[in-house]
């Protein structure tokens, strides 16, 4: 009869790295989409509000919202872009409307204090309306 001593212990330590390492760090990831997400949604908002009160379709003002959100929110500005939607450069006609389109980094799968492995992005959109009884004049 032969004895096979230490086989429990291997596989438990292959069964830990294997399948419970990966799952774990797939969890902490998470959260993070979540939030990266309602950055998105809040740099999107404000950048579109910025652009439709000053009445005119300007995308340095909306990326100088978006880097100055992103930097409070605790996201790198590189991370974030930004997007005005069918808007024609110049005045914003009364009762028009302007979408902003935001896309951020997420990252695939993020190792906490290590790094983020790859990534992916996503988009987020905000259409907000032009006051139409405003006199840009």
């Amino acid at each position: 009869m032969s004895r096979q001593r230490g086989f429990v212990a291997t596989e438990l330590a292959l069964g830990i790295g294997v399948l419970l390492v990966p799952v774990a760090m797939l969890v902490l990831t998470v959260p993070s989409w979540s939030e990266r997400q309602a950055t998105a949604r809040a740099i999107a908002r404000e950048a579109g509000r910025t652009v439709a009160v000053a009445g005119w379709c300007d995308l340095d003002r909306a990326r100088a919202v978006s880097n100055a959100m992103a930097l409070n929110l605790g996201v790198e500005p590189g991370d974030v872009s930004v997007a005005l939607e069918d808007c024609a450069p110049g005045r914003l006609p009364r009762g028009g409307v302007v979408t902003v389109s935001v896309t951020i980094q997420l990252p695939a799968v993020a190792i906490p204090g290590i790094a983020n492995v790859a990534e992916w992005h996503w988009t987020a959109r905000h259409t907000e309306p032009v006051d139409p009884y405003r006199s840009f004049d």
